[in-house]
């Protein structure tokens, strides 16, 4: 059951022309994302009329890219209560997974990765405490310009945390920025840590730039291969996210994901069931 993230067509206005598209194009289910369906399903009503739709239109959802600005250094009420309202979305849409970040560099000010962790551990922890009260999952996406890039530094903090409903996306992209010459081995450093992976290919230099599998320079059998031997068996996801041919890419990409899923054995856990 192949799913795409809805991130990857955030430009389109219409959440209604974005699942048509994601459905025309031969996936199976989609990534809910914060621009634009969190900006636009304002109600449970408005929710669950959606839900019916996708369902009529034979697509199912998994996940939500919550995009809230994480800042619990000096506004950490104000995050949690930012992320409260993003734990309702997706327990009313039964998304079962919300993605995050830890803070992006450029916000740290001095901060050392040290004074970073005593901070991130005790939020993270209420965090994961609010969200496993509505049955859900809390994963950090690393990008090149976070902390949790670094591997020792994001297993310092999921351990640190110590929360079941914890992990990390594995960003094929995002590591192949972060780590050019050895993001197979993260996938081994990381192991069981991985509870979610935004497949796409890249450039290994590009910020952000998911290209369509065979268009970039990522050792894509490598990468499930390694996955593999982790015994990886969370969740994927198909990311297009800046890709200039989105529907193209899609199109192109769909059989692949679904191959990758069988390979993975991860049929059976692509999506819940509506």
């Amino acid at each position: 059951m192949a799913r795409i993230n809805a991130v990857s067509f955030h430009e389109y206005p219409s959440i209604e022309e974005i699942c048509l598209k994601i459905r025309k194009s031969g996936f199976d289910s989609i990534e809910i994302s914060r621009p634009p369906f969190y900006d636009q399903l304002t109600t449970c009503g408005t929710r669950a009329m959606f839900a019916r739709w996708l369902a009529d239109l034979g697509l199912t959802m998994y996940g939500f890219d919550a995009w809230v600005e994480v800042d619990p250094y000096t506004a950490e009420a104000a995050t949690l209560n930012s992320f409260q309202e993003a734990i309702e979305f997706a327990a009313d849409l039964n998304l079962g997974m919300i993605i995050t970040h830890d803070g992006w560099k450029r916000n740290l000010g001095d901060r050392r990765p040290s004074e970073c962790l005593a901070v991130l551990i005790p939020y993270f922890q209420k965090l994961c405490d609010r969200a496993a009260q509505a049955d859900l999952e809390v994963v950090i996406e690393p990008h090149p310009d976070t902390l949790s890039m670094e591997d020792e530094f994001a297993i310092d903090l999921i351990d640190g945390v110590n929360r079941p409903n914890l992990g990390l996306v594995y960003d094929c992209c995002h590591y192949g920025v972060g780590h050019p010459h050895d993001y197979l081995k993260s996938i081994e450093r990381l192991g069981r840590r991985i509870r979610h992976v935004h497949f796409s290919d890249g450039d290994r230099s590009t910020y952000a730039l998911h290209l369509p599998l065979g268009e970039g320079s990522l050792d894509l059998k490598g990468l499930v291969a390694a996955l593999k031997q982790v015994g990886f068996s969370g969740t994927m996801t198909n990311d297009l996210y800046h890709c200039p041919l989105l529907e193209h890419a899609a199109r192109h990409n769909v059989e692949r994901i679904r191959q990758i899923e069988k390979e993975l054995q991860l049929s059976n856990l692509s999506c819940r069931a509506r």
